[in-house]
């Protein structure tokens, strides 16, 4: 279970780290492997920023 929480750990300061460096000027794409939960963490991220 721990080694989920550092991956959503690592993605999710990742996307902080884009939301402040490019302020809305441009996309992120969030590609891997099928059913890893990019959808959730990405809707979680949305809901927290």
């Amino acid at each position: 279970m721990s080694d989920i929480r550092i991956f959503k750990r690592k993605i999710y300061d990742r996307m902080l780290q884009w939301k402040q460096e490019r302020d809305g000027k441009t996309a992120l794409l969030v590609k891997g492997a099928r059913r890893v939960g990019k959808s959730t963490i990405v809707e979680e991220f949305a809901r927290q920023e």
